[in-house]
């Protein structure tokens, strides 16, 4: 036998078990993106329960070790957050029914905004002055409508959501206590250990950074409230409510928290000395929180890449809208932490850290 003939060795990629586990993989992705759109009114408020859930637990474990009886804490706790959850929810609810009351005025408002820009201009650019390009008004005619409509249907769904999510945290706090004893008593005692701590840090790092951004949140909204008010800006509670919101989904966010209330200003005053003054308000506001009070209060709580965390924000904004930008983060957090205590997928955790 001629020893040059040995059988040339497999490449990795040509490998039949490799191909096998590679369109798996791919199988497993597809269904679970499938799967993540079609049960997203349930999963949504699911898992926003369990995030406030995370928020609240400290409390509930304050009252626990003051003899409080079990169904008075959960419903001193599930009580105030639920009807907290749902008086956001409603308040926002009819702002933006207000706001679409206002919209043919706000519409008016832009056309005049718009014109008097293209008299000071001298005329429209040559891209904007062909014959096939719409003019602003014809844009805001038919796009502010729209946008007003579906800020309203987002606000409604946010108040069916609240009232859901609500519902099931009032059950998960409920079963919270016994949830150790539950995993003791279906596992193995090293399994069930095992378990029990990867569960404790998962709730640490959720716990430190909820309460974290809960706090800075708070922290920013409360100032933009105020400068909207003094100022006479109309709807100021829900500019600041969408501040608080909108300071969750990372550096996306605070385009759309000072973008929002500033293009509202902007056409509520017109050009008037008061807009520029709302806008450079809002801009410093934004500035301090963002450089001082943010890293003051969460610094590197999070642990994630930048690009990690950008890369979050798509998939879950793809998936799930504004609600799942502002799940992205905590889902990737906990995702970090379950990949580190897995043997094979423990590298990945490292490549997705900061």
């Amino acid at each position: 036998m001629n020893p040059d003939s040995s059988p040339m060795p497999t490449r990795p990629w040509r490998d039949p078990g490799s191909l096998q586990i590679a369109a798996q993989v791919i199988l497993a992705i597809a269904a679970g993106w499938w799967l993540l759109g079609q049960f997203a009114s349930v999963l949504r408020p699911l898992l926003i329960a369990v995030f406030l859930c995370y928020v609240l637990l400290p409390t509930y474990s304050r009252l626990r070790r003051k003899q409080v009886p079990v169904g008075v804490a959960v419903g001193l706790i599930a009580g105030t957050a639920i009807v907290v959850l749902l008086l956001v929810a409603l308040f926002a609810y009819g702002n933006a029914l207000s706001l679409v009351e206002e919209g043919p005025q706000l519409q008016s408002q832009a056309i005049r905004l718009f014109q008097d820009a293209h008299r000071a201009m001298g005329g429209l650019p040559d891209w904007l002055a062909n014959d096939g390009a719409k003019r602003p008004e014809e844009f805001l005619a038919g796009k502010m409508p729209q946008l007003l409509q579906g800020a309203a249907n987002l606000a409604l769904g946010g108040l069916i959501e609240a009232a859901v999510a609500g519902l099931y945290l009032l059950f998960l706090l409920l079963g919270a206590e016994r949830l150790p004893a539950r995993v003791r008593a279906a596992y193995p005692p090293e399994r069930a250990e095992q378990l029990l701590h990867v569960a404790g840090r998962i709730n640490s790092a959720i716990i430190s950074y909820l309460k974290a951004k809960c706090l800075s949140s708070l922290v920013f909204a409360i100032p933009v409230w105020l400068v909207l008010a003094l100022c006479g800006v109309k709807f100021a509670v829900l500019w600041a409510v969408l501040t608080f919101v909108c300071n969750f989904i990372p550096y996306v966010g605070s385009v759309v928290a000072y973008g929002m209330p500033t293009a509202f200003a902007i056409l509520q005053f017109g050009g008037s000395p008061w807009a520029f003054a709302v806008a450079a308000a809002l801009l410093g506001i934004h500035l301090v929180c963002a450089m001082l009070i943010e890293p003051l209060l969460i610094g590197r709580a999070v642990g994630l890449s930048p690009l990690v965390v950008l890369a979050a924000l798509a998939v879950w904004g793809l998936v799930w809208g504004l609600p799942g930008m502002v799940l992205a983060v905590p889902l990737t957090v906990v995702a970090k932490i379950a990949m580190e205590n897995i043997d094979a997928t423990r590298p990945i955790a490292k490549l997705v850290a900061e």
